[in-house]
């Protein structure tokens, strides 16, 4: 007797909502689930349940509207208009009730050498006031403002409150611009329990990145090696992707006895260069040059609306006015790769879609390839790559697997799938969206099992929305909370989308 350990899983259309269908009979005339509309139906009566009912612990059915237009068998008889249902659910054989939170993807940022974020590494906080009254946890991604005057921006931080006060902040993302004595306070009230009168305050104080900045010297090569792994890169090339980018620094001036440093932001703009001039490696990078003024330089061929919005300019326009002392350059590296991408019409479930962002690596190397002899150069991560979740392209797939269990094939041939209504996905889930999606698993025990075998079998009903549902998860709340040992509704959250504090251009001319 085999054994199948996983859930069987199926997909419901919820994006127009939870509804209560004014408590009709479903099936009945005037009593059909529209299509993207989900409900709870009474398991006896099959009446369509109001969305604040209390059903104590009884047995429920999940079901929603049909995504077909047309009803190709006949009305009321199991045809394409028949709504999607799961089977009983027993509240007492709930085992868990989840909500997956859809996640915008972030790319992969490094910063090599000195830029706005590698020199403001070493800020700090310091709590001025701990503030009262704030509901205790701890809160990540909170946006810190100057009380005083703007010198600064885009600072990030957690902080952790307990008995009412903040006892610990960490910067996340120094921002730019900060100098030491700037105040700085929560821009909104995004702690449980902030008053404009218990507002905790903060003292920055500012470093001055010196460890990021290392001299170049005329006469010399320098080489960066960079490293792009992932997904991408392995489709890309059936291998990850890597650069050796070499910048000569030039002749020294005539009659100079010892070595003379040279403006880094030479050397940066000789390594941008090769990374766009390289057909391997210039698909996964978008690089941005900082001079030793802290001035972003972009790539030539750059978006002109883009250039103008931030009034910035191309490194090809660079000139050089020598290194200054104690100044020094960097670069910022972006990692992105947009994969082909079929339209609605030819769309296969087999199609491939990227959604694994790359990975960069990348370090100073000898002329023997050797990282170790340049510890000195920071390479610091400002944005670590994310995977998108709650994909338009990965519901689609969920809800065309879950309707060929229905019997309602996706058919590859295009005449065929339009006949058999197989476009009729696309009315409800669009491929560029992101959608939250929530879980209920149960279970059915066998109790009269022909193999002699106490069984469960385990269903996992999958529940497809636009954005949070507040009446649904109130209800199944509810439902659950004296009937089941499920510990009610649990949440699969993720950061938000990490924004480079030097602005990306992701378009060329």
């Amino acid at each position: 007797m085999s054994y199948f350990n996983h859930a069987f899983q199926k997909t419901f259309v919820g994006t127009n909502g939870f509804t209560g269908l004014s408590e009709g009979k479903l099936g009945t005339p005037g009593n059909i689930l529209a299509g993207g509309y989900f409900a709870f139906v009474d398991a006896k009566t099959w009446n369509v349940l109001a969305t604040d009912a209390t059903p104590g612990c009884c047995n429920l059915v999940l079901a929603a509207g049909s995504i077909y237009a047309n009803d190709k068998i006949g009305p009321f008889h199991g045809g394409y208009l028949e709504s999607n249902k799961s089977k009983e659910i027993n509240p007492r054989y709930v085992n868990r009730f989840y909500r997956v939170d859809p996640c915008q993807p972030s790319a992969n940022v490094i910063h090599v050498g000195k830029t706005p974020y590698t020199d403001d590494r070493a800020l700090s906080l310091a709590i001025t006031d701990n503030g009262a009254d704030l509901t205790d946890g701890v809160y990540t991604d909170i946006p810190l403002i100057d009380t005083t005057a703007p010198t600064g921006s885009g600072l990030i931080a957690t902080i952790t409150v307990v008995g009412g006060v903040v006892t610990f902040v960490e910067i996340t993302n120094g921002g730019t611009g900060w100098v030491t004595a700037d105040v700085v306070t929560t821009s909104v009230e995004l702690i449980p329990g902030l008053d404009p009168n218990t507002q905790p305050t903060f003292t920055v104080t500012a470093g001055v990145g010196a460890d990021c900045c290392i001299p170049f010297y005329c006469g010399e090569t320098y080489s960066l090696r960079l490293d792009v792994k992932g997904s991408p890169a392995l489709r890309y090339l059936n291998h990850n992707a890597y650069l050796i980018a070499d910048a000569y620094t030039g002749c020294c001036p005539t009659g100079s006895i010892t070595p003379v440093e040279v403006d880094s932001t030479l050397v940066y703009i000789n390594w941008a260069n090769a990374i766009v001039r390289s057909p391997l490696i210039n698909p996964f990078i978008l690089p941005v040059v900082i001079d030793e003024a802290g001035i972003a330089w972009y790539a030539p061929g750059t978006d002109a609306a883009f250039l103008t919005a931030f009034g910035v300019d191309t490194w090809d326009h660079y000139v050089s006015p020598g290194h200054v002392d104690g100044d020094c350059g960097g670069l910022v590296l972006n990692g992105a790769y947009v994969d082909t991408k079929f339209g609605d019409c030819t769309f296969q479930i087999s199609d491939f879609y990227e959604k694994e962002p790359v990975k960069l690596y990348a370090s100073l190397v000898d002329l023997n390839g050797d990282p170790c002899e340049f510890e000195s150069l920071c390479v610091v991560t400002e944005c670590a790559s994310q995977q998108a979740m709650g994909l338009g392209e990965s519901v689609a797939r969920d809800v065309i697997l879950s309707e060929a269990y229905r019997q309602n094939f996706f058919a590859t041939d295009l005449r065929i799938r339009e006949i058999t209504q197989g476009t009729s996905v696309w009315n409800y889930i669009n491929r560029n969206s992101l959608y939250t999606r929530y879980y209920l698993q149960h279970n059915v025990p066998r109790f009269n099992n022909p193999s002699s075998t106490f069984d469960n079998d385990q269903y996992l009903l999958e529940v497809i929305t636009d954005g949070i549902v507040t009446d649904f998860e109130d209800f199944v709340t509810n439902w659950l909370a004296d009937c089941s040992q499920c510990s009610g509704l649990d949440v699969v959250a993720c950061t938000g989308p990490c924004v480079s504090i030097v602005p990306n251009v992701n378009t060329w001319d």
